[in-house]
């Protein structure tokens, strides 16, 4: 069942019975009468009750959880499930070979590790909300030239 139902599914000039709403979005029946006490406008003037698809695809996009949006000095916490400014005000920038880097801090509120990719370009301004810790990222693995010779693996005959 979907957590979230999307509106994608739904056309907007179709009329949809309570089973076939539910059946489109990947809810279950009850769910639409649910929906349909909540406000979700539907024709009663005949049976079944018909639900136009327009109205359907406004009601759910009016429940739809809106976008947060992190300032830059903020990033957002997957176990608060909100963008949080950086513990004590710190925060290191992993800063990696392609010009680009990683904001890494711990949540104000839970402690949790925040990741986040920033521009090199915007440390300046990075650095007039917060204290920054730039380091470097570790090097990578090279693949050697030659290939590694597996003896040890072969059965003595």
């Amino acid at each position: 069942m979907a957590r979230h139902p999307s509106s994608r599914a739904i056309k907007k000039h179709r009329s949809y019975t309570v089973d076939e709403a539910a059946k489109a979005l990947g809810v279950h029946r009850g769910t639409v009468r649910r929906w349909q006490k909540a406000g979700l406008p539907f024709l009663t003037d005949q049976r079944p009750a018909l639900i136009l698809g327009c109205e359907l695809i406004a009601f759910l996009d009016e429940r739809k959880p809106k976008r947060q949006r992190c300032a830059l000095h903020q990033a957002y916490c997957l176990s608060c499930r909100a963008p949080r400014d950086a513990a004590l005000g710190e925060v290191d920038f992993i800063l990696h070979a392609s010009g680009a880097g990683m904001m890494q801090a711990l949540c104000a509120e839970c402690e949790t590790v925040m990741n986040k990719r920033v521009p090199v370009t915007r440390i300046p301004e990075l650095r007039a909300k917060v204290t920054v810790t730039i380091r470097q990222a570790p090097e990578r693995i090279v693949e050697s030239h030659s290939p590694c010779p597996n003896d040890h693996l072969r059965k003595a005959r």
